[in-house]
């Protein structure tokens, strides 16, 4: 029983789960997968969220499109939006604004809007915490290295600057979203456990 989730017997979340986990196996994602759907949902429930229809399609989706292409957010809102609107999957009109702002919120993890908040932290909560930190490290890296074609040293530099940007955004939360700040000086330890094993993989590479 997945926790959190009210819509996993709606057709469209069926049809969407099967989407998700098809295309983790046809192109290898070893992090962006159901299981980070469901540790997302999992964090909503150990944090006690109030239940948001709208956020629960915003988790689903947020990350239905992922392939080597830029842009999967504004294309994994689109799917949303598409799909939403057709009559047979019977989705209240009201949500589907605010899931795709939601489902938008992922691109960057900034908190500009109160309404994001709990996706933003779902998405990240897994740097808050040391062990699946390092294990998703190594996750992404494999995931990355396989759909992009890339060395490990190569993951490593643009993980690097990924997380050095993410790094300021995430201090930027504490200020917008000042309820949460004790979560998000976890996340920066994360951030900073994930650059040093970035750095230590771009010296392995260059031996």
């Amino acid at each position: 029983m997945i926790p959190w989730t009210r819509i996993q017997h709606r057709q469209l979340a069926i049809d969407a789960v099967g989407a998700i986990k098809h295309y983790a196996v046809e192109l290898g994602l070893s992090y962006h997968n159901f299981d980070h759907v469901v540790s997302m949902y999992q964090y909503l429930a150990d944090t006690n969220e109030p239940y948001d229809e709208a956020l629960d399609w915003a988790v689903l989706f947020h990350d239905i499109v992922y392939d080597k292409d830029d842009g999967k957010e504004k294309r994994s809102a689109a799917m949303f939006d598409f799909n939403a609107r057709i009559p047979k999957y019977e989705i209240d009109p009201i949500i589907i604004a605010p899931a795709t702002r939601m489902i938008m919120a992922t691109a960057y993890h900034i908190v500009v809007e109160h309404g994001v908040s709990a996706i933003v932290r779902a998405d990240l909560h897994a740097l808050a915490n040391p062990v699946t930190t390092i294990q998703n490290f190594l996750k992404i890296m494999d995931e990355s290295c396989a759909l992009y074609k890339i060395t490990p040293s190569n993951f490593a530099k643009n993980s690097e600057s990924f997380m050095d940007a993410l790094y300021e955004r995430v201090l930027g939360n504490i200020t917008s979203d000042p309820s949460h700040a004790v979560f998000y000086q976890k996340v920066l330890g994360g951030i900073r456990t994930t650059t040093t094993l970035s750095k230590i993989v771009q010296q392995g590479g260059s031996e």
